[in-house]
Formats: C-alpha cells, structure tokens, sequence
C-alpha cells in the first residue's frame, strides 16, 4: 500500500523529535501538545493514526518557490547538456575547468559515462587550412569575453561546423587557437592605438 500524507509527515515529526528537533516539528505546524502526544503514541497508535483515510495536514504550493526550483532545474539541465556537448566536442580538462569548474576527476567520470575516451598526449596542432577556416568561422560567431559562456557556445558551433572536414579537430584546439589568434589581434591593434 501507498503510504498516505499523514505517514510520510509523522515519520518526519517522529524522527525529528526523537534527534531532538522541535524546531523542525514547529515548523510543519505541530504545537508542543501535539508534538508530546506524537511522542508517547504506542505503534498501533501510530499506525491507526498514520493509516486514517482522514488528512490532518493540508498542503499549499508556494508557487514563487515553485516557479524559482523549476528555473533553476532548467538551467541546470542546460548546464549539464553544455558540459556533455563540450566533452564530446573533445573539451579538455582545462577548458571544463575553466567554463565549468569541473574538477579532473569530475571530467575523468563524465567522460567514462559517456563513453568518450581521449587519445594520449599532445593535441595535434591544426594545419593551416584549418587554422584559417577556424579563425574565418570565429569571425562569423565572435564574441568579445572569450571567458563567457556564450563564448564557448560560439567555439563549439566553430567546431562542429568544421568537424567533418576537419576529422581530429577537437574544442580544446578550436579554443586555443582562437585564444592565440585573438591575444596576437589585439597585440597588432595596441600599437596603432598608441600613438
């Protein structure tokens, strides 16, 4: 049988009154009285009173706090879909460090339960055809804060984008070469601003 309301709210009041938490009971609306009745309840007692078809808890949504919880689960599932685009995208441990926070063995997890594994050593660098079609696509998708995350979304259109000419091309090589190209631009532009 399905346990009722009544069940799951006295066994929550009961195991916080036996830790000592009459706060915790207060805050449900039990009043001390009740709270020492609850306590000296022989356990039929307990389960005539937690199996009465009679609710004697009403239930009210908060629907600010409602609204609120479903935002936040939403951009938290963005979150971990941008996580898994990018590892797949083959995103290094240092990229999702960096827009993510993730630790290496967070990565390290993630990445076994999706399967992806990553080859040994140094990323290859790209060619120059490639390293041309990366920066010309960044030029299309640019975005200032090369911290943001709109700026990672941006280098991973980048990446699939030319993914299937490019095969090997992972996101880690897209995101330091557009560092490299974009520290070398703005190394170019300061000294024509100087004078």
């Amino acid at each position: 049988m399905t346990p009722t309301l009544n069940y799951a709210v006295l066994t929550d009041a009961l195991c916080a009154l036996k830790e000592g938490n009459i706060r915790h009971c207060e805050s449900l609306g039990f009043t001390l009285d009740e709270m020492t009745a609850l306590n000296q309840l022989s356990l039929d007692e307990l389960f005539v009173v937690s199996r009465a078809s009679a609710l004697f808890i009403s239930v009210n949504i908060r629907h600010d706090v409602l609204h609120h919880l479903l935002a936040q689960a939403r951009k938290e599932y963005r979150r971990k879909q941008q996580v898994n685009r990018a590892i797949h995208l083959g995103g290094s441990i240092a990229l999702l460090n960096q827009y993510f926070g993730l630790t290496s063995n967070e990565v390290c997890l993630r990445r076994r339960l999706l399967g992806v594994s990553v080859p040994f050593g140094r990323t290859p660098e790209p060619d120059e055809e490639t390293d041309a079609a990366i920066w010309q696509q960044w030029q299309q998708c640019r975005v200032d804060n090369l911290e943001s995350p709109d700026a990672l979304t941006a280098m991973m259109q980048v990446t699939e984008t030319l993914l299937p000419k490019a095969g090997g091309l992972s996101l880690t090589t897209v995101w330091k070469r557009i560092a490299q190209c974009e520290q070398e631009a703005a190394a170019y532009r300061r000294p024509l601003h100087a004078g």
